[in-house]
């Protein structure tokens, strides 16, 4: 059977009871309850003073002043940030350093959060992921399609097109599906405002990796016209994308706030406006040491064109024609070199290695000669 415990405001009336009711002495009464003579006599004088046994409840350890305490002032200016664009600590002390508002830490900005109940387990400190970044601006873009959002009563998917070493954001666009021809609608419009990047990093759904095909897809053949190098994952491997993925929890957490979801136009207006004002210019990014994205951003030297290059060889090239199965043929040899090259032009060279097929500058296949086989596909 467990012991009772009685409350201590019961504890302190039971013993003003023996003194005050049954006139016994203070030290005994003292002695018998185990506590101090002084404890005893604060207890008297509680009672005396008080409202009689609601003046023996535990009073609050709070201080009656706290001289240190942020200025109620600053306390409203974090926390019309925070309500504004929904931040954390760092990024509200940052904009506020900014605006010529002092504040002493990340520390102090954390308390007001707190003590205003504005904190949520997504803004809890975590340890920094392990990532790479490129030395300059257009060296590397990411691509990827967030999860599908509700806008106007149908499933819309955003493209987010980001730089990799300054973190901007080129481009965010809802869509209605995911294809190719979708993504690349998209891709050659920011194309056409912010020049041509070095590469693309996407995932395989913009590949052939995974499917039974080889080569280069037709988006990657895209690329490689406009002299971009095509990028690709690791299967199930989302990290290699961390950047835009983790931009995309930025868009739950900050982005929505500031949309309209009950048009498509009014959408896509909004994110972008979204994008411009305070996501690339105004919003401290932590990797970045809490300057937003403008600041490490350049546009790329080299201009989108009107329309496709042609794809140019040497004149003494030994060139085969693309089928609509994906295949050219050689010396009786049948040679896959992927559907996404049907109707395109390959250029063929013996090396020491075997054959390389060619699209462009880009080596979509390389066959060994212990593998060729006659009237077989390779």
């Amino acid at each position: 059977m467990p012991w009772k415990v009685l409350p201590m405001s019961e504890v302190r009336y039971a013993f003003i009871y023996q003194v005050e009711t049954l006139r016994r002495p203070v030290a005994q009464v003292c002695r018998e309850f185990g506590v101090a003579r002084n404890t005893g006599y604060k207890w008297l004088s509680r009672f005396r003073e008080g409202a009689g046994g609601e003046a023996l409840h535990d009073r609050s350890r709070r201080p009656h002043s706290t001289p240190r305490r942020t200025a109620e002032e600053l306390e409203n200016q974090v926390l019309a940030v925070r309500d504004q664009y929904g931040w954390g600590a760092r990024k509200i002390r940052a904009l506020l350093l900014q605006r010529g508002v002092a504040l002493p830490s990340i520390n102090t900005v954390h308390a007001v959060l707190r003590r205003h109940a504005r904190l949520t387990p997504a803004t809890q400190s975590s340890p920094p992921p392990q990532t790479f970044e490129r030395s300059a601006p257009n060296e590397l873009w990411q691509l990827d399609f967030k999860g599908p959002l509700e806008v106007a009563r149908q499933r819309v998917c955003p493209l987010s097109i980001l730089d990799d070493h300054s973190r901007f954001l080129l481009m965010v666009r809802a869509a209605g599906d995911l294809t190719m021809n979708t993504a690349w609608r998209i891709l050659w419009e920011t194309f056409a405002e912010h020049g041509l990047p070095e590469a693309v990093l996407c995932d395989n759904a913009f590949s052939n990796r995974g499917q039974n095909d080889v080569g280069l897809s037709r988006f990657d053949s895209w690329l490689v016209r406009l002299n971009i190098r095509p990028v690709h994952g690791r299967a199930y491997h989302p990290q290699t994308q961390g950047k835009v993925e983790r931009l995309h929890r930025t868009y739950d957490d900050e982005m929505l706030r500031h949309v309209r979801r009950d048009s498509l136009e009014h959408f896509n207006a909004d994110a972008d406006r979204w994008r411009r004002d305070i996501y690339n210019t105004l919003r401290p990014h932590e990797a970045l040491g809490d300057v937003p994205p403008i600041a490490r951003w350049r546009p790329s030297p080299r201009p989108r064109p009107d329309r496709f290059p042609e794809v140019e060889y040497p004149s003494d090239s030994t060139l085969r024609k693309v089928s609509c199965r994906g295949e050219i043929f050689y010396r009786n040899y049948r040679i896959l070199v992927g559907k996404g090259l049907a109707g395109e032009t390959v250029r063929l060279e013996e090396q020491a290695g075997g054959w390389a097929v060619y699209f462009s500058h880009c080596q979509v296949r390389l066959l060994a000669p212990e593998n060729l086989r006659r009237d077989t596909v390779l």
